[in-house]
């Protein structure tokens, strides 16, 4: 909502978060953990059980003394929603049921030189042709998260920046795709959504944590205690456009020395496509759409020892420890998470010269030790997020329409 940083979940909600993250709890575990009443609790897990998303399981066999408490957990079959990431160079589309598990996946080349029409009718077929695939029933799937660089009007569900093209500057997205697809389609900032599937992904040991996403571009995400930080508009913690100390290069938001400018993976691409010897070694082609597909044959170098290439890298790592040392000294965080498609080769180099970075820079580091983790999910995290923000925003209040035998008959 604009105007609030953090916006507070519902109790049905917070129900739903602590039954997909945990599997199953009781009542009475859920009473405790979201710190309300007995009362309250079971007020709305029998709403819950009535709307069809949650049902009982049996008893707990590892309680001690007294009747044994009942098992709640998700019904995964209840629900299902589709996470769609969209960039100039990769797409992915990712299904989740009910209870966050991913049931199907594809990854599709990038928007590239496509205006927006034509990408939304690709993305409305390959959204059904992945869903019929996976044998889940249209009238099962609760809508469509759709992820995509910022700065956004999420109400309005538009970009509001004209990259990677003029005709993207407040084309309906997602009015179009939800049109095509006959289903809801909600948009989402590419960080804040891997931050979320980061989150719930559950490899983490802490629910507030600063996240770095490197696609074409780069990104920032907060998550303080199990929630997206917005800000007032939902487009909070552009650390891409961070000014670097010592940064010049100019940046396509109009200013100069941003992490972006100086680091992503377009500067790389462009400082090697600049020495036509080390463009030819590395098979660095420099088609606009291909940058991430550059940027990862420049990985592949390091990884096999190349000098050049490891030095190239290195020197985009530290500009982005630079930026993550913003992020870190402005949230009051110990914790970064490395998300996003360029990370997948390189995401162990960067790693460690961000963790230098924030080790030698970060306020925070006379406190705890800074950490830097490389996402579990990481080329998929943000597609993730987008279908997991379907689930929390538009299951309570959902009801499932029929019975699981009806739909599968369909």
């Amino acid at each position: 909502m604009a105007g609030h940083g953090l916006t507070r979940a519902t109790t049905a909600v917070r129900v739903l978060d602590l039954l997909r993250a945990n599997g199953t709890l009781s009542r009475v575990e859920l009473a405790e953990r979201v710190e309300l009443t007995p009362a309250t609790i079971t007020n709305a897990v029998r709403r819950l059980i009535d709307a069809g998303l949650v049902r009982e399981v049996g008893r707990d066999p590892q309680q001690g003394r007294g009747q044994p408490r009942r098992l709640l957990e998700l019904d995964a079959g209840a629900w299902y929603s589709v996470g769609i990431q969209i960039d100039r160079t990769t797409t992915t589309i990712v299904v989740v049921d009910f209870a966050g598990t991913r049931i199907a996946s594809a990854g599709l080349r990038g928007t590239g030189a496509v205006g927006p029409e034509s990408t939304v009718l690709a993305l409305a077929e390959h959204v059904g042709s992945l869903l019929r695939r996976a044998g889940v029933p249209r009238e099962r799937v609760l809508g469509v998260g759709l992820v995509t660089h910022g700065p956004q009007d999420r109400e309005r569900g538009v970009l509001l920046t004209a990259q990677p093209g003029p005709e993207w500057m407040e084309f309906p997205l997602t009015a179009s795709l939800s049109d095509l697809l006959g289903l809801p389609v909600l948009l989402e900032n590419d960080a804040d959504a891997a931050a979320f599937g980061e989150f719930w992904a559950g490899a983490l040991p802490t629910d507030t944590f600063g996240l770095v996403y490197m696609g074409s571009g780069i990104g920032g995400g907060v998550v303080v205690d199990g929630e997206v930080y917005r800000g007032r508009a939902s487009n909070a913690v552009e650390i891409g456009h961070v000014a670097l100390n010592g940064g010049e290069a100019p940046c396509v938001c109009g200013n100069r020395g941003c992490a972006q400018a100086e680091a992503g993976p377009q500067a790389v691409v462009a400082q090697v496509l600049a020495d036509s010897s080390l463009a030819e070694r590395f098979g660095v082609e420099g088609r606009p759409d291909g940058t991430l597909a550059d940027f990862d044959r420049i990985a592949r170098a390091w990884r096999s020892g190349d000098r050049e290439a490891t030095g190239l890298l290195e020197r985009s790592a530290r500009w982005i420890g630079q930026a993550a040392v913003a992020l870190v000294n402005l949230f009051d965080l110990d914790t970064v998470v490395l998300a996003g498609p360029a990370f997948v080769i390189a995401g162990p180099l960067y790693r460690e010269h961000i963790t230098a970075e924030l080790e030698r820079s970060a306020l925070s580091r006379v406190l705890h030790r800074p950490q830097v983790h490389v996402s579990s999910n990481v080329d998929i995290a943000a597609a993730t997020g987008g279908a997991l923000h379907v689930l929390r925003t538009l299951s309570v209040g959902a009801r499932v329409p029929r019975s699981r035998a009806e739909a599968d008959l369909n």
